[in-house]
């Protein structure tokens, strides 16, 4: 961030401008409180306050480089103390001699120089200090600035990361093969078909209504994905085999909805379909210091050639659980030779 002071044209007007009001205000009060000539109360007013605006533009770099983020400690409150004593003592001495080698034989002037040193050294501080409060304005206003893109950066990744929980949400492939079941179970099994249609309407009206919501209960969640298995099960039979292991404390936990979908998703269509011996999916789910860690496993028959996928279920899962805790060490995946494991670790804070 280069010096605001400075930066913008306009930024460089203002700054000359509200320098040129001060010297008219100051050469005002020193006419009103001495007996000095009016050319002399200009230089005097001049040569300080031209001095001053120079050297408030060096005072934004010890800022900029030793606080950059603005944040105020002891240390910081220390430089600038000393910083504060360099510039205004520097100020006072090359105002001086300036103002000597100007008026060098005004003896009426440098009686007035020195009777208001006090006065003199209280504007320096009164300077320094407004410096330092303004140059501060400006990194929290570029701070807030940054904040607030940041956040609509947030904002459309969030919009774009929904579309993708939606596309998983409701896999076009798993709709489409309950349909065909449905189907064909209408002729040899219409009781299982009627059965199949209630689960499948029910576990669409969950994906539906809590499709806005950001969090859900876990208990809640574990019975959309019953649905669901049951749904795959009459598909699959036998060949389908869920185990779960659920600690008391993770029933009543919040986890982002819909967030273990796609990993079952993922687990029924690269174990389960691609095997022809029965393949389990297990579940379990612990409470380990204010978060849950759920781990979803499931065997897989490595001799079959993996069916190719977009990747859009597991990558959908770790940018959720990014944009809502925000943290990217929340998802861990292992792949041994013939099993395939998922662990999310779920905040409660």
């Amino acid at each position: 961030m280069s010096n605001p002071l400075i930066e913008r044209l306009k930024h460089f007007y203002i700054y000359v401008i509200v320098w040129l009001v001060i010297s008219i205000l100051q050469t005002i009060l020193i006419i009103l409180a001495s007996d000095l000539k009016l050319y002399v109360a200009i230089i005097d007013s001049l040569v300080f306050n031209v001095l001053f605006a120079f050297l408030a533009v060096t005072v934004w770099y010890p800022i900029r480089y030793g606080n950059p983020e603005g944040k105020l400690s002891i240390g910081i409150v220390i430089t600038y103390l000393i910083v504060g004593v360099v510039i205004i003592t520097g100020w006072l001495y090359l105002g001086y001699m300036i103002l000597k080698l100007i008026l060098i034989d005004d003896e009426t002037y440098f009686s007035f120089l020195n009777d208001s040193f006090i006065a003199r050294l209280a504007t320096g501080i009164l300077y320094y200090g407004v410096t330092l409060l303004i140059y501060h304005l400006f990194i929290y206003s570029k701070e807030l600035e940054a904040k607030n893109l940041n956040e609509a950066k947030l904002n459309l990744l969030v919009k774009e990361s929904e579309l993708n929980v939606l596309r998983s949400q409701l896999n076009p492939h798993f709709l489409f093969n309950s349909l065909n079941s449905i189907s064909s179970l209408t002729i040899s099994d219409p009781e299982m078909a009627r059965d199949m249609i209630i689960k499948l309407s029910e576990f669409l009206r969950y994906a539906l209504k809590h499709g806005e919501r950001e969090k859900t209960r876990f208990s809640d969640e574990i019975k959309n994905i019953e649905l669901y298995l049951q749904i795959e099960k009459i598909r699959f039979g036998e060949k389908l085999i869920f185990e779960k292991e659920i600690s008391k404390g993770c029933e009543q936990g919040l986890i982002p909805n819909m967030i273990l979908q796609p990993l079952f998703e993922n687990a029924v269509k690269h174990g389960v379909y691609e095997s022809t011996e029965p393949i389990t999916i297990k579940m379990s789910c612990e409470s380990v210091a204010k978060s849950m860690e759920i781990c979803i496993r499931n065997n897989f028959d490595s001799q079959q050639v993996a069916r190719k996928g977009a990747g859009i279920g597991l990558r959908n899962v770790r940018n959720r659980m990014m944009l809502i805790y925000g943290r990217d060490d929340l998802v861990h995946v292992r792949k041994s030779e013939n099993e395939f494991e998922v662990k999310l670790q779920i905040p409660q804070i």
